[in-house]
Formats: C-alpha cells, structure tokens, sequence
C-alpha cells in the first residue's frame, strides 16, 4: 500500500501552507496591537519567508509518498517532526543569508516564535485532521511481480 502522489501533495500543500497562513494572521494581529514596525508585511515579502512552505510542501509530500502507510498517530508524530525540521533548517538557511553570527540560535528563535502564533500547534493539527483523509492505493509486492 501506498500514498497516492495526489494524496501526498493535497496532504502536504494543506498542512503546510495553512499553518504557515495561520501564523501570518497572528503575526498581523500582534502586528496592529503593537507599534507597526516590521512584521507580516516584511516577512511574508521575504523570498527565504516563502521558501518555508514550499519546502515543507516537497517534504511533506515525499514522507507521505513514499514512507510505509503507517498508522495515524505515526503519521502524526512522524510529519510534525518533519515539519519542525524543516522550519528550523529554513529560518537557520535564512539567517545565514543574511549574515547572522548565530543562525542556529536564530533558528531555535523562529520555533519558539512559531509556537506562540500557533503555527506550529496550527501545523501538528493538521497532520491530525489530513491524515485521516489520505487516499492510499493497493500496490504489488516485489515478490509478486516475478511470479
């Protein structure tokens, strides 16, 4: 059994840019009760801000196309890990681009931030909810296939 390519992808492209959405509208509503310097509008014009979702899209996509089918709570545990790597390799790659002294610390900044505007809880949710929707496909065995 395996995950459909359409499967993975529609599973991956919600989780991924929905929480990535949903931790933008935190960050715009801390943005208006703050001062208004810096924030959404800075980070979501970000070429390496965008890069987040479409990393964790492909990522995602792969995992669940071609790890085993594993059951849910696998599935769960194995994607919000995935998904929190890949965060944090993005916001290290990002402030190494930018000339960061630290980009690890930076990096681990970014998750703890994630956290509080809910886009990490918002992303660990979606792997719950998606994963009982996935489409999986009956493929043959190896030994099959020579007989």
């Amino acid at each position: 059994m395996s995950v459909t390519w359409r499967g993975a992808f529609l599973y991956a492209l919600t989780v991924a840019v929905l929480s990535w959405l949903v931790g933008m509208a935190v960050d715009l509503a801390l943005l208006a009760v703050s001062d208004g310097s810096g924030g959404w509008g800075a980070s979501a014009a970000d070429p390496w801000g965008l890069a987040f979702p479409a990393a964790a899209t492909v990522a995602l996509a792969l995992a669940r196309r071609f790890l085993q089918p594993l059951p849910r709570w696998r599935v769960i545990v194995t994607d919000g890990v995935l998904y929190t790597v890949v965060l944090l390799v993005c916001a290290a790659l990002a402030a190494w681009a930018a000339g960061d002294e630290a980009p690890i610390d930076s990096a681990f900044v970014t998750g703890i931030f994630a956290l509080f505007s809910l886009q990490l809880p918002a992303g660990w949710g979606l792997c719950a909810w998606r994963s009982g929707h996935l489409e999986v496909v009956l493929t043959s065995s190896p030994s099959t296939e020579h007989a």
